[in-house]
């Protein structure tokens, strides 16, 4: 069971990394971004397909995050030039749009068939309390926690964060000011691009999934940041780490192990009934 745990926290850390991204957005543009796994997943693979024509691992992966980076602040720029009072409506209606692009392109250049994919950190296994925990998962972990330590840090305690909390609450305001809110809302998607691309470039390597399948793992990204009602970091980041180790130990659990990509879907449903309870209480009396 622990090791499943272990195994688990793997994707737990994509999951926590890729939950603040969504979170961060949704909080800094109003816009709950479905493609952000989607993001990731294509700089991933373009760093393969560069690596597999023979150009150095490194500069592939660099390749890779900077084609996130590049593409996810030409979408901050679409909506910050066309959409930049958007309803909800279309603002999911633009999100949605933007996975939908981005899974017929990643069709297009990498197919449908999974890839072994190799590790960007050399292979080794450390042994903690009796449980073999691979250096992926240790650097992985210690990036997720780094993520959201350096995210917190900088919307609470920096000009530039106090800035893009702004935007968010007063765009006006801040226009009136002459802050240049474009730029920041541009910066804001580019570096959750980057981070998704970098996550996902560690948790590759022991999945060997393939694009599609990759883009979807939005979907418990999600969860963890529904449990932190896309606004806390902190308990987004606890939630992907805990989803993830709940994957793991019911993969180790017979009769469960089949239905463990469920779970993102009932943890939704369970937040859900959770954040609405007071409303329905406060009905009922």
């Amino acid at each position: 069971m622990i090791d499943g745990i272990v195994a688990g926290l793997a994707s737990g850390t994509a999951y926590a990394i890729l939950a603040v991204c969504v979170v961060v957005l949704f909080r800094l543009t109003g816009v709950l971004n479905f493609a952000q796994a989607a993001l990731g997943a294509f700089g991933a693979y373009l760093c393969y397909a560069l690596a597999g024509a023979h150009l150095p691992l490194w500069l592939a992966a660099l390749a890779g995050l900077a084609a996130a980076g590049i593409i996810a602040g030409l979408v901050g720029w679409v909506l910050a030039c066309w959409f930049s009072t958007p309803t909800t409506t279309e603002r999911i209606v633009v999100s949605v749009v933007f996975l939908i692009v981005l899974l017929a392109a990643g069709f297009r250049l990498f197919g449908d068939t999974p890839r072994v994919m190799p590790s960007l950190l050399p292979e080794g296994v450390l042994t903690i309390g009796g449980v073999r925990v691979s250096l992926t998962t240790v650097v992985a972990l210690a990036l997720a926690v780094a993520v959201a330590v350096g995210v917190s840090l900088l919307l609470r305690h920096t000009h530039v964060g106090v800035r893009l909390q702004a935007m968010s609450e007063r765009p006006m305001t801040v226009q009136l000011l002459r802050v240049n809110t474009r730029a920041l809302s541009i910066g804001a998607w580019a570096g959750t691009g980057v981070l998704s691309a970098l996550a996902l470039l560690l948790v590759a390597p022991a999945r060997n999934q393939t694009f599609e399948s990759m883009s979807f793992l939005v979907i418990p990204a999600l969860a963890a940041a529904l449990l932190g009602g896309f606004s806390n970091i902190w308990v987004a980041a606890g939630s992907g780490l805990a989803i993830g180790a709940i994957e793991g130990a019911a993969a180790r659990i017979d009769g469960l192990a089949n239905y463990r990509g469920a779970l993102p879907f009932v943890l939704i449903v369970i937040a859900l009934i959770w954040m609405r309870r007071r409303r329905v209480w406060d009905d009922a009396r």
